[in-house]
């Protein structure tokens, strides 16, 4: 029986994934003339510092860390104060959900800040029980790793087997079900190039996503 849920920030609550795509675009191009739509979606689902690392890797990234990370504050500022909207029927999905009695947990790689912005814009904070971040995980132990999840879980007071993700990228997806829970794959109409096969079943709209198993 689920007795929590936990849902994922980016592409899961609010429609931002494809607006990071297009806000990050020039921004990358700049650095890497050969930027593409297929290393977009090989990043989709990092957290920034694991997606910092992950550039100087492949790409030889030659930035100064805070400053890369100050330049995506600035993005995420313009992504979630004035572009993103909340995904439609997530807050009559949330209302059900607490009209159930179910926990309610947020499980996300971005940092705490980019978390508020939302949280405060679309008065989400009172919907969650818990919300586990970037922030509160060591560097490098974001999303496709479960530490996130195991620590939601943790401060909801839930077990693994008890508890439904909602996800929307391959990372995502893997790290749910890294730590243990049953996995509900978004389809939400903008990750088409993401493999969500290893979740347990997919949807299309919170209109139709069950809580009764």
């Amino acid at each position: 029986m689920i007795r929590a849920v936990i849902l994922d920030m980016d592409g899961v609550i609010v429609d931002s994934e494809h607006h990071w795509k297009l806000a990050a675009a020039e921004y990358l191009r700049g650095l890497f003339p050969g930027w593409s739509a297929a290393h977009e979606e090989k990043a989709v689902g990092l957290g920034v510092a694991d997606l910092y690392h992950w550039l100087v890797r492949e790409f030889g990234l030659k930035e100064e860390k805070a400053e890369f990370l100050a330049r995506c504050h600035q993005l995420a500022e313009e992504v979630y104060l004035k572009r993103v909207a909340c995904t439609p029927r997530l807050l009559d999905f949330l209302s059900r959900c607490a009209h159930k009695g179910l926990k309610l947990g947020l499980a996300s790689s971005s940092p705490r800040a980019w978390i508020d912005m939302v949280l405060r814009r679309f008065e989400l904070a009172g919907s969650f029980s818990a919300v586990v971040c970037a922030d509160d995980v060591p560097e490098g132990r974001t999303k496709p790793m479960p530490d996130i999840y195991l620590k939601c879980l943790e401060r909801l007071g839930a077990r693994a087997d008890e508890a439904l993700a909602v996800e929307d990228s391959t990372f995502g997806v893997a790290a749910a079900k890294a730590a243990g829970l049953r996995c509900a794959a978004f389809r939400n109409g903008h990750n088409a190039g993401q493999d969500l096969s290893k979740a347990d079943f997919e949807f299309s709209s919170f209109l139709e996503l069950n809580l009764a198993g």
